[in-house]
């Protein structure tokens, strides 16, 4: 049979045909992009107070047509909105793989880094859903977006609710890994894109996003700076060496300590799969949660696998190895031994004191040699929580 030229181009429109006879609820909406959380959130209390339910919606766009998110909101369970993104705010929390910004092109993706965060006292919801309202293009004759054609059959904006997923368990409570004054946490949670919260990766064919919490540890002397004298010198930055300590009881289950230390300042080389971490341990702490720490000094590991530790026991020495700029501690906690194939799982810190923030450009100045300047957002003593991007802290 023929099919008929309207139901042809509506088809078309959603890239496979309708059966006949099927009926949409009053509700319904074709949405052109599908989304589903890549995990659950998991609440954790961040230096500043609130709750953050940091996670990410992966969106895919099956369709023919061009999509732009224009607003994104977080709901509970009983449709309450608990947090808005739009605009060039959502922009900047969204990574493209098949488009621009928050534009997707047919057949493309985006990750939407998602940012719930909640006021001291606030109730932590059992859920949380998205609501999203978008607007469809058309593909012009030079394959480009061009605005829906009046008579289109479908609206050009739209709105619907999904992606439901259930909160997990709150973050554990960890102690330090290290000891001393001026601790930076580089590359920080949770409301922007950084080298961890934005690395979406695929491993046997599952999304995972292991660095969610990650943080770089790197250390500030008494002037604020970074390191003295020539960047390309191990000896530069004082704080090289410093012993690392278990954050938790546990049993090693996976470890490397092969790799030789890169040039501070300069790209890394020769690395891969096995390496990338450089010299690293992962401990699994009980209850499918294991904690990693990476790029330490080749030959200081002071466990092999299967020990037994304690927390606060020195397990290795901070280095330069792996995947690595400049000498630091990189820290996270996931679900699962392997430090790329896992989610990432937030924590929490028995206690440390803050400093503040890195002023903005801060965190560049400071790998050029330059004195750090401190914003006095976060000043005070804190327990239970986590540092959040570029705070400052001490650890006593």
């Amino acid at each position: 049979m023929r099919m008929l030229p309207m139901l042809a181009a509506w088809a078309a429109l959603l890239a496979a045909p309708m059966a006949l006879g099927e009926a949409l609820k009053t509700d319904d909406v074709y949405s052109s992009i599908a989304l589903r959380p890549i995990s659950e959130p998991n609440p954790v209390i961040g230096a500043d107070g609130r709750t953050h339910l940091a996670y990410e919606l992966m969106v895919v766009n099956p369709s023919k047509l061009f999509v732009t998110l224009d607003k994104v909101e977080a709901l509970d369970s009983e449709g309450r909105g608990l947090w808005t993104v739009d605009g060039d705010g959502l922009a900047a929390l969204t990574i493209a793989f098949g488009g621009t910004g928050r534009l997707l092109s047919p057949g493309g993706s985006v990750a939407v880094l998602m940012d719930v965060s909640l006021s001291e006292g606030e109730k932590v919801p059992s859920q949380v859903s998205a609501r999203v309202t978008a607007t469809r293009q058309s593909a012009g004759e030079d394959g480009k977006p061009v605005p829906m054609p009046k008579d289109s059959p479908i609206p050009s904006t739209f709105t619907f609710t999904g992606a439901s997923t259930a909160v997990g368990r709150p973050a554990v409570v960890l102690e330090p890994p290290l000891e001393g004054q001026g601790w930076v946490a580089v590359n920080g949670c949770c409301d922007s894109i950084t080298s961890h919260r934005g690395a979406v990766m695929a491993f046997n064919g599952q999304l995972r996003v292991p660095e969610r919490f990650a943080i770089d540890w790197v250390k500030l002397d008494d002037q604020g700076r970074l390191f003295t004298g020539d960047v390309s010198q191990l000896s530069s930055y004082a704080y090289y060496g410093t012993p690392i300590h278990a954050a938790a009881d546990g049993t090693v289950v996976n470890l490397y300590d092969e790799a030789g230390e890169q040039v501070p300042g300069a790209n890394a080389k020769g690395i891969n799969l096995e390496n990338i971490g450089g010299n690293m341990l992962v401990i699994d702490i009980g209850g499918g949660v294991f904690t990693f720490y990476a790029h330490m000094q080749k030959g200081s590991l002071k466990v092999k696998l299967g020990d037994r530790v304690k927390a606060g026991q020195v397990i290795g020495l901070l280095g330069n190895t792996g995947n690595s700029t400049a000498p630091h501690l990189h820290f996270h906690v996931m679900d699962g031994p392997m430090p790329l194939d896992a989610n990432g799982l937030p924590f929490a810190f028995t206690r440390f004191s803050s400093r503040g923030v890195l002023a903005p450009g801060s965190d560049d100045a400071i790998q050029d040699g330059k004195q750090a300047v401190i914003d006095a957002r976060l000043v005070g003593d804190h327990a239970a929580q986590l540092p959040l991007n570029n705070e400052v802290v001490d650890f006593e």
